[in-house]
Order: C-alpha cells, then sequence, then structure tokens
C-alpha cells in the first residue's frame, strides 16, 4: 500500500490560518464597537420605550470618519474570514483542492468585487441622501 501525499510545502496554508485567526479578532473588536453605537449611543429619536433609528441619524453618524473606518474594516473582515472559511471547505474535496489557483482567483474576484458593491451601497448615507 503507497501513501499519497499531496505537494505542499512546510508553510502552505499558513498565510490563510493566520489571517482567519486575525480577522476573527478584529471582527469580535469591531462587532464590540458596532454594537455599543447602534444599540447604547444615544442615535436615534426616542418615541415612548424605543428609538428610532432614521436615515438622518445614520448620515449624521456616517459624517464622522471613525464610523465609516468601523464598517468598512467589518465588512472587509466578514468577508475575508467567510470566503477564507469557504475557501478551506471547498480544498476538502479533490475536485477543488486540485485547483487551488482558480479557486483562489475566484474567490478573490468575488471578495473584491462584493466589497466594492458595499462601499457604494454605503455613498448614499455618506452624502446626506
Amino acid at each position: 500500500m503507497t501513501e499519497e501525499r499531496i505537494a505542499t510545502t512546510k508553510v502552505a496554508g499558513t498565510w490563510a490560518w493566520f489571517f482567519q485567526r486575525l480577522s476573527a479578532v478584529l471582527l469580535v473588536i469591531l462587532l464590540g464597537i458596532h454594537l455599543y453605537v447602534a444599540h447604547f449611543m444615544d442615535v436615534g429619536s426616542h418615541t415612548g420605550d424605543e428609538a428610532l433609528i432614521t436615515f438622518e441619524d445614520v448620515s449624521i453618524r456616517l459624517d464622522q470618519l471613525i464610523y465609516i473606518a468601523v464598517d468598512y474594516s467589518m465588512l472587509a473582515m466578514v468577508l475575508l474570514h467567510g470566503l477564507n472559511g469557504f475557501r478551506t471547505v471547498l480544498f476538502d474535496f479533490d475536485m477543488f483542492a486540485k485547483r487551488k489557483k482558480v479557486v483562489d482567483r475566484g474567490l478573490w474576484v468575488l471578495g473584491i468585487g462584493t466589497l466594492l458593491w458595499g462601499i457604494v451601497i454605503l455613498f448614499p448615507f455618506l452624502s446626506g441622501g
């Protein structure tokens, strides 16, 4: 019985592993900031028991650079973490493991395209309507 080996180097997948952990830590931090700002700061008008968050309130909040940076960073980290995890799952199957470059390029195109789409979607909030 012969042992079949996959051609890898000692560091194959090390960067993917590192960025998966880094994006997870950054997501926890960014999500904490986002939840605090969205749910605990006084960002909306109060009517009765609930605060109403309006388009104008979001536009005012997004006039500040820190909120733009948090939102765009969170979008980038979600995409990185999710697509990197999806890549790992795909490589568990032989048909995808043999086509790593094609899968990697496809996921990069999907990730960059989705990031650009997310950036464009926030433009109305940045300009105030």
